[in-house]
């Protein structure tokens, strides 16, 4: 269960949308449909949650007052008016059942990922092999809804990743649909979303769009503080995280000098037009493509962060990753590259990213990769 400090702490990474949901909550113009959208690792799932048990609290200030029967059960997130929405595995079992569509092992996972949620608000749910958010859940959920007993409080429904509900076939998505386009009396569903371009734009229309900034570099160098982290490592992790905090928590469990070298020994490889060194970085990451894609996300996204700061460094405009020891590099290949398009090559390494997601032919999408690299940094 959350106490009033970690609650504080997802209320204080988004402040000015806080305020605006205070707004909402007092004005009792409270809306049927809302859409939180915005970078990966931002809040928002946290902040949909405070939201729901601010529309919930029985004293009905400004704030929760954490202590009645109500907050108490949505500290825990047991509240009875509170639906949470994510992706499952998908199974084939009856439409209407919860049983065969979950298996036993699936229900552990769930119902451990909702109690370390209910801890800590930036925990990510992810249940193993899920995909989607499957149409059953959809069902389930309405047949819940327009069969409530409960006439206290408001009903919220909270739809994490639900961009998911346009995958397969889309059924899912229309199912949900319908039930925006008729929500039961008392009822604010919330969808919460990094990919807003990936949901139906049907569904998008309407709902009250609410746009999450990334966090404030602030806000993760004092988060990276409570974790533990020392003074001079904070600029490179900050800057590394680039406002996600769950980008922060992978980072800071790796080895700083670990870190260093694999940026410098990437940088290195691609930059020099060296043969043996391209077959090898092809060779190598078009492996990693096919085993472990978060590996080759995580490497490329490190690429990413390196160029837009050379970028910044070469148009004199601040970055906070100047402050590190990766400066020196980013010098000697500006020196090197004085006319480079650093933009470009970034918007390269997205291409790469995009390709895999497709399932292109790596080795090709990681030759013409280097290729254009050497074109960008000789422009």
């Amino acid at each position: 269960m959350a106490d009033k400090k970690i609650i504080s702490n997802i209320i204080s990474a988004q402040p000015k949308i806080w305020n605006q949901l205070q707004k909402i909550h007092v004005s009792k113009q409270i809306g049927s449909a809302y859409f939180f959208s915005g970078p990966a690792g931002c809040g928002k799932e946290g902040i949909a949650l405070q939201f729901a048990q601010l529309l919930n609290c029985e004293d009905q200030g400004g704030d929760s007052c954490m202590v009645c029967s109500s907050c108490k059960r949505f500290l825990s997130l047991q509240h009875e008016n509170l639906k949470l929405i994510f992706p499952l595995p998908v199974q084939k079992s009856p439409p209407d059942k919860i049983e065969g569509f979950v298996g036993t092992k699936d229900l552990d996972n769930i119902t451990n990922s909702i109690a370390s949620k209910s801890k800590d608000p930036f925990y990510k749910i992810k249940i193993p092999k899920a995909t989607r958010i499957p149409i059953q859940s959809i069902r389930l959920l309405r047949k819940s809804l327009y069969l409530r007993k409960e006439k206290t409080g408001r009903q919220v429904v909270i739809v994490f990743d639900s961009h998911l509900l346009s995958e397969g076939q889309g059924e899912s998505g229309n199912a949900f649909l319908k039930l925006l386009e008729e929500p039961p009396e008392q009822t604010t569903i919330i969808l919460v979303s990094d990919h807003s371009e990936l949901l139906l734009p049907t569904i998008v229309s309407r709902c009250q769009i609410i746009r999450f900034p990334k966090l404030a570099d602030e806000y993760v160098n004092n988060w990276l503080k409570k974790k533990g982290v020392q003074n001079e490592a904070l600029a490179l992790l900050t800057s590394l995280s680039r406002g996600n905090i769950h980008q922060a928590n992978f980072i800071s469990s790796q080895s700083l000098d670990d870190l260093v070298m694999l940026i410098e020994d990437l940088i290195k490889m691609i930059s020099q037009n060296k043969p043996n060194e391209w077959r090898s970085f092809i060779q190598m990451y078009s492996k990693i493509a096919t085993q472990d894609y978060i590996k080759l996300s995580f490497h490329f996204y490190l690429l990413k962060i390196w160029f837009h700061s050379a970028n910044r460094l070469m148009k004199n405009l601040d970055d906070i990753l100047h402050k590190t020891s990766l400066k020196p590099g980013m010098l000697q290949v500006i020196k090197k590259y004085p006319t480079a398009d650093f933009y470009s090559i970034t918007l390269q390494l997205e291409e790469v990213l995009r390709a895999k997601s497709r399932n292109r032919y790596m080795p090709l999408v990681l030759i013409n990769f280097l290729i254009n690299t050497q074109k960008y940094l000789n422009q």
